[in-house]
């Protein structure tokens, strides 16, 4: 089995060096990395080709033109452009403890999805990382300081959910992986990939949960053993704004197709459904 890492990636190359560097310290478990770039300026595409020199595996830059921020079809891209039978999505703002890739392999089964969360470093804590480097000794003295108990209750919450699911009493639109997850190319693949009506922040992951869950996919959770930490940053919108978003009125509308229509392949009529 081939293992594709997809980094959804916009203009910070700061982030994204730690990222690859943190995965250049793990324990090489993959294939390859898509770097599925929103639209980067053409300075910041140069730079990426730079690094994609460097690292001991193999790098693809998967870039598409900037309009609003499209998670969605940045992710989309990322899976055409990816070469592996499965998939791990992370974001460029992470840093990969070593054993959290083998955790998402491990995991690995068809009909399934795997779910993981992130501990959130401190804005001091990201600096040090930056003016330290990437280590896995670093990475683990971080990840240590950083409380367990947002962790535990997370796996816990998606433990129950999917036992209360199993018994047909909790809400399919309640089922999430915001954070990192991973799945089968071909079973993501069924369902059309993403959404790509989000555009704009939030609600794409949401979407493609949802969908799945109706497809029939089951989750499974890697939040206690796929440790990454996700970095400081400022911000880019408020979570009360997107929510009172157009993004969450369309996840909210009636009768959600479990293969979108403005997916991975455009204006196909899914005779499995």
């Amino acid at each position: 089995m081939k293992t594709s890492i997809i980094i959804c990636f916009y203009e910070k190359t700061d982030y994204l060096k730690c990222c690859l560097d943190s995965l250049r310290s793990s324990d090489h478990a993959f294939d390859e990395v898509v770097v599925a770039d929103d639209g980067s300026s053409e300075r910041v595409v140069n730079q990426v080709k730079k690094y994609m020199e460097t690292y001991p595996f193999p790098i693809v830059h998967a870039w598409h033109p900037r309009g609003a921020p499209r998670r969605a079809a940045c992710r989309n891209n990322g899976i055409r452009h990816a070469h592996g039978d499965y998939l791990i999505f992370f974001d460029a703002d992470f840093a990969v403890l070593p054993g959290a890739v083998q955790s998402h392999i491990d995991a690995a089964k068809p009909g399934w999805f795997a779910a993981g969360r992130c501990k959130y470093s401190t804005e001091e804590q990201t600096r040090h990382i930056f003016s330290e480097g990437i280590s896995a000794a670093l990475l683990e003295k971080i990840y240590t300081e950083l409380p367990e108990e947002p962790i535990l209750k997370e796996h816990k919450e998606f433990i129950r959910y999917g036992f209360l699911r199993k018994l047909r009493l909790a809400s399919v639109r309640k089922q999430t992986f915001g954070g990192h997850f991973s799945i089968y190319k071909k079973d993501i693949e069924s369902v059309n990939g993403y959404d790509e009506n989000y555009v704009g922040w939030g609600g794409e992951d949401q979407d493609m949960a949802l969908r799945l869950v109706m497809a029939g996919f089951r989750g499974t959770s890697v939040i206690k053993t796929a440790r990454i930490i996700h970095l400081w940053h400022p911000k880019e919108i408020g979570d009360k704004h997107w929510k009172e978003g157009a993004n969450t009125e369309y996840f909210f509308r009636k009768n959600i197709p479990v293969y979108c229509e403005n997916g991975l392949i455009k204006n196909r009529i899914n005779t499995n459904q």
